[in-house]
């Protein structure tokens, strides 16, 4: 039997060396573009990060000069300064030698070819406009070129740009311990915190008259929590509460409370210098503070003014007095400089060890009250005055009560407010704010 066989051609080894060298070679290429196009996609995500972060610092700058009371150039110019300074850093030195900023114009919103600095009336929509009133910044850098590496094999090139917006946030909730039932209107001392001369002595004032005048230098009594009525004022005054957290802002205005509860502020307020007057404060339960110095006596003559007990003499609330005692002797005392070899205390009054008490309350001299708008509002009970801030203050002597009047004396130490969390209510324009940055509505990647 015949058996047919079929007969294939041989595949000579010169001609299976050819196909094997044209697949390495397409391999080759196709992993020396993968990782051209991974090298370079790094480079390109690193740079625009690097961008992001100095427009940023950038638009940050520009509202944080808005709000200093600045115009629109001078914000823009404050945005360079900074866009420049960060540029200026060794991380950024590959993306400065593609920013030129030189020959900007502050005056109109294309600041150099690159560099687009607008302002708007809201963070979104961003509207430009040239309006005073516009506080929230935007900067954008266009086109930048970013060096190419393997990329140049396959003609590649690369540019980023990058944008972000700035400005108030909503008003802030915030909270804090160490609260006095206390709020004090807002001062009218320009550039200061809620317009009071930090560091000077000053007197807040409260009357027990329902008709007296609210405005600065006066304090009205707030309600803290459930807290009502003589007796809860005392205990707070005396610093019952002090552990608990109370919150103001956003929506949540604060609410005063009306009575004659003079008295009561000057018992609780008074038992933090060690005195105790009536059986419903104590030393146990309302305890002194550990230092109790209190310098030349002070008072209040008929015009509302401070002046020295033993002569009249108007006080100098500016000048330095070695006679009273200030904030940074009572600062100083609680510092331990025997370290360094000096004595505990460093001030005359408690060298001594008679106004020092180690088992004392620590800085029980040293409060928060609560600052608040005023504006329009009357004496009595009102509800939701706006929310200010907080403010740091420190007794310096007893509580001085005249008549239906009490007047507590210190010195304001400083706006002690906090950052806060904003309120979600965009509604809400009145309160502290901070200066924050927006997602750009126009560009997905700020």
């Amino acid at each position: 039997m015949n058996v047919s066989r079929r007969h294939f051609p041989e595949r000579t080894p010169g001609k299976q060396r050819g196909a094997i060298v044209v697949l390495v070679t397409i391999a080759l290429l196709t992993i020396v573009i993968m990782g051209a196009m991974a090298l370079e996609s790094g480079h390109l995500l690193l740079s625009k990060t690097r961008l992001q972060n100095a427009v940023d610092a950038a638009a940050l700058s520009a509202a944080v000069s808005l709000d200093d009371g600045n115009n629109h150039a001078a914000a823009r110019q404050s945005a360079v300064t900074t866009l420049t300074t960060v540029l200026g850093a060794s991380d950024f030195s590959q993306l400065s030698g593609d920013i030129d900023l030189a020959s900007a114009s502050y005056s109109q919103n294309q600041v150099t070819a690159q560099l687009v600095i607008e302002f708007s009336l809201q963070p979104d929509p961003f509207t430009v406009t040239t309006d005073v009133d516009a506080k929230y910044a935007r900067v954008r850098v266009d086109d930048v070129e970013l060096a190419t590496y393997l990329g140049k094999a396959i003609n590649m090139d690369k540019f980023t740009s990058a944008s972000a917006v700035a400005g108030p946030s909503t008003p802030l909730v915030n909270c804090s311990l160490n609260v006095l039932p206390m709020m004090v209107c807002e001062g009218d001392t320009p550039g200061e915190p809620f317009g009071y001369p930090q560091g000077n002595i000053m007197a807040m004032k409260i009357s027990s008259k329902q008709d007296s005048p609210i405005g600065p230098g006066n304090f009205q009594l707030i309600r803290l929590g459930d807290n009502s009525g003589a007796a809860d004022i005392r205990a707070a005054m005396a610093g019952e509460d002090s552990g608990n957290n109370y919150c103001f802002g956003g929506d949540d205005g604060i609410s005063t409370e009306p009575g004659n509860n003079v008295g009561p502020v000057a018992t609780g307020m008074n038992t933090r210098l060690g005195q105790w007057h009536g059986g419903t404060v104590n030393s146990t339960d309302h305890p002194r503070d550990k230092d109790i110095c209190v310098g030349e006596e002070l008072e209040i003559n008929d015009d509302d003014e401070i002046v020295f007990s033993s002569d009249g003499a108007l006080v100098d609330g500016t000048a330095a007095t070695p006679s009273l005692y200030r904030y940074s002797d009572y600062t100083d005392n609680y510092v331990d400089n025997t370290i360094d070899g000096g004595s505990l205390y460093q001030n005359s009054c408690a060298a001594t060890g008679d106004n020092w008490d180690s088992d004392g309350g620590a800085n029980r001299r040293e409060f928060a009250i609560v600052v608040g708008d005023c504006d329009g509002q009357s004496n009595g009970q009102n509800n939701d005055i706006p929310f200010k801030g907080f403010a740091c203050f420190y007794l310096m002597q007893e509580v001085i009560q005249k008549g239906n009047l009490a007047y507590v004396l210190g010195e304001f130490v400083e706006d002690c407010t906090g950052t806060g969390v904003a309120t979600d209510d965009t509604t809400v324009t009145d309160g502290p704010y901070t200066i924050v940055l927006y997602r750009d509505p126009d560009n997905k990647d700020s």
